[in-house]
């Protein structure tokens, strides 16, 4: 029996490995498209656009692992019903239920590696590529051959924004930013306030979180300095510059991602779009399981029927229309106010119902 379960098990992997990097390939190249035509801005080049992409493979992966592992799973399985391999063991009492055991573990197999992706994988690549990417606000003009090489390595970075001059220190690959100075001055250009803080941190669009901040006026040939244990502030980078250098929301790992929720409750902030963002990283294990178990019993049918390619698209269809749904749930439960957590894993969970409800019928000869 453990040859069999082997059996199936390389047979779902040989099918899900060629349709895996079909659709890497397709998407990688509409994302490098897009990063093309960032080429030429600032010090950005061929070869940083290619490494963004590459970095992108594993949100790429994440996004297309629920629809690879259907339509894998078909073509894998499928190949064992076209030679009749699927009756012969339902001839030997084989059941559909004992057949989607290797199916599970190898299922299993794939949450594990998701869990691992989205908490160390994912939140560095990004990180990685917006420090690339960061390349765009850099002005070649200023910068000689002999410069660049330490330019790429300087973390140091300086904006200006309505009379205020602001240094940020570090950019943190957690959407936060250390060692921040804020300037301010009147319109004769004297220095009338400087905001100091160690660490600050992105809650949502441009309203940033100043923690440990020292504020000091200068007024009247002396100064005075007030502390503050955090300090909710607007527009301490562009959009421009928010976009570049901070990874999304989205790419966060799920525990930083919650903690990021809980600070945004604690401010008496909207958490909704982060909640849904984190509801929908839970979904994919449950999208991996369902799919997963949803090709035996699809397979398990008038298979002698149905031709590969038909098979394929049918299934092409269930996992774009499931990608669908569950991209417009995520905004549906900001919209209608219904509980996000129950909306954005509803279209896993009624995948997950689906597939273990017709392997029921199947087991039971229905």
């Amino acid at each position: 029996m453990k040859k069999l379960d082997r059996y199936i098990g390389i047979s779902v992997v040989a099918g899900c490995i060629p349709v895996l990097l079909l659709l890497l390939s397709l998407f990688s190249l509409l994302a490098l498209s897009e990063e093309l035509e960032d080429v030429g801005d600032g010090i950005y080049q061929l070869t940083d656009a290619l490494q963004v992409v590459v970095l992108g493979l594993p949100v790429l992966l994440v996004d297309l692992l629920p629809v690879t592992v259907l339509l894998g799973g078909l073509l894998g399985l499928g190949a064992l019903a076209n030679h009749q391999e699927l009756i012969s063991m339902r001839a030997a009492a084989i059941s559909p239920v004992r057949m989607a055991l290797p199916v599970t573990c190898f299922s299993g197999v794939l949450i594990v590696v998701v869990v691992l992706i989205q908490g160390l994988l994912i939140p560095w690549a990004e990180f990685s590529a917006a420090q690339l990417r960061a390349k765009t606000l850099l002005q070649p003009s200023a910068i000689t051959a002999e410069e660049e090489s330490e330019v790429e390595r300087q973390e140091e970075f300086w904006t200006r924004s309505e009379g205020q001059f602001i240094r940020i220190g570090r950019v943190l690959p957690d959407r936060r930013v250390a060692g921040i100075e804020i300037y301010n001055f009147d319109p004769q250009g004297r220095l009338v306030t400087m905001v100091q803080a160690p660490l600050a941190e992105l809650l949502q669009e441009n309203t940033w979180l100043l923690r440990e901040v020292s504020e000091t006026r200068l007024k009247d040939g002396h100064s005075e300095t007030r502390l503050q244990d955090q300090l909710v502030w607007d527009g301490l980078l562009s959009e421009d510059q928010t976009r570049t250098l901070i990874v999304p929301a989205s790419t966060l790992a799920p525990l930083d991602l919650w903690r990021s929720i809980q600070r945004l409750e604690q401010n008496a902030m909207n958490s909704d779009r982060h909640r849904v963002l984190f509801w929908r990283q839970m979904s994919v294990p449950l999208g991996v399981l369902g799919m997963a178990l949803l090709t035996l019993p699809f397979l398990l049918g008038s298979v002698r029927s149905v031709p590969v390619g038909q098979r394929i698209a049918l299934g092409g269809v269930i996992g774009i229309s499931y990608y669908l749904v569950q991209q417009i749930s995520g905004h549906l439960a900001g919209i209608m106010q219904w509980n996000i957590a129950l909306t954005v894993l509803l279209p896993a969970l009624l995948i997950l119902f689906i597939a273990l409800l017709s392997l029921r019928r199947a087991n039971a000869g229905v």
